[in-house]
């Protein structure tokens, strides 16, 4: 069920969302590491906490493995489910109305869900336009590509893939409490206006702009920002002889490194991919064509460009070098 595409490791979407995706999970740039952190006692091992975080996030049962499986189970089953239903749709089309026998199918219509996905494909790319009725091709990438991101992957996909699991009444409960807790633990006034945008007939694409615009962009400017304050305006070596202090012993010269040059140039690398990106290509975003019934890609107007370029300065405008 995995079929890797090698060739979107050219894109540069791809790394910005994965580099957003690893912020989020270890909570970097967002300040909660150095609050927390602010109560730990002097001596506190942060050498060792910094290698338990992100085992803590990323290992438990094996998690990436675990969440494309139920993935791909449920495209699998939602494209099984097309072909019967289109199969069904091609026996009553044969019984009901006159229908060239050769655009007729060899497939065993007395059960439908043993028809191959390959085989009805292959057919449906022959003669599917021919045929009359509403029959649609059932593609398996598309099913795992639906509702993966945005909204749609904690609305959508994860509760399809908790409904999976045993027990999984449990798991809904916890999984939409913790939901509830996060939106609780942010409101003031100002989210509260900001958010009325959200629950009109378009929200969803303010909410898509405010993720990628107001989130994922200005968080890896914070953290290029936090790179170099600390590894070349503080100084890396004073930064390792803080370190030693706290541990009793010096950590790696490595460490020094990564931080100065490896970290911070793969950011740097990225944020100006990005920023490279947005210039040459207007930004798109997923909307719902309504004649054509499916999605498609259309470009921001100018005033919603306006409205990013403010996301993005208001985002980053507390951040102080010095």
């Amino acid at each position: 069920m995995f079929y890797p595409k090698l060739e979107i490791w050219a894109d540069v979407q791809v790394w910005r969302q994965a580099a957003t995706q690893v912020f989020f999970s270890l909570g970097l740039g967002f300040g909660s590491i150095i609050a927390y952190s602010s109560y730990n006692p002097k001596n506190n091992n942060c050498h060792r906490d910094a290698f338990t975080v992100p085992r803590l996030t990323s290992s438990p049962l094996c998690w990436p493995l675990w969440w494309c499986s139920l993935c791909s189970a449920s495209a699998k089953n939602k494209a099984v489910e097309c072909v019967v239903s289109n199969i069904k749709e091609l026996s009553e089309q044969f019984r009901s109305g006159p229908v060239e026998i050769n655009l007729m199918p060899s497939f065993n219509y007395s059960d439908p869900s043993a028809v191959a996905l390959e085989d009805y494909r292959a057919w449906f790319k022959l003669h599917g336009n021919q045929f009359p009725g509403n029959l649609t091709d059932c593609d398996l990438e598309k099913e795992m590509q639906q509702g993966v991101e945005g909204t749609g992957l904690a609305f959508i996909a994860f509760t399809e893939a908790i409904s999976l699991l045993p027990g999984s009444p449990f798991w809904s409960a916890l999984f939409f409490l913790m939901l509830l807790n996060l939106g609780l633990s942010t409101i003031c006034i100002i989210s509260f206006i900001i958010g009325l945008l959200f629950t009109q007939r378009c929200g969803n694409y303010f909410v898509m702009m405010f993720d990628d615009y107001a989130a994922t962009l200005p968080l890896i400017i914070v953290v290029v920002l936090e790179t170099f304050s600390v590894s070349w305006l503080y100084g890396a070596d004073r930064f390792l002889d803080d370190i030693e202090g706290m541990l009793g012993w010096r950590p790696h010269v490595i460490y020094k490194y990564l931080w100065k040059y490896v970290c911070l140039l793969a950011m740097l690398g990225l944020l100006g991919a990005t920023t490279i990106r947005m210039f040459i290509k207007r930004p798109t975003y997923m909307a719902w064509n309504q004649e054509n019934g499916s999605e498609e890609y259309l470009e921001y107007p100018d005033w919603a460009l306006a409205v990013m370029a403010l996301l993005i300065i208001f985002a980053v405008m507390p951040v102080r070098l010095l």
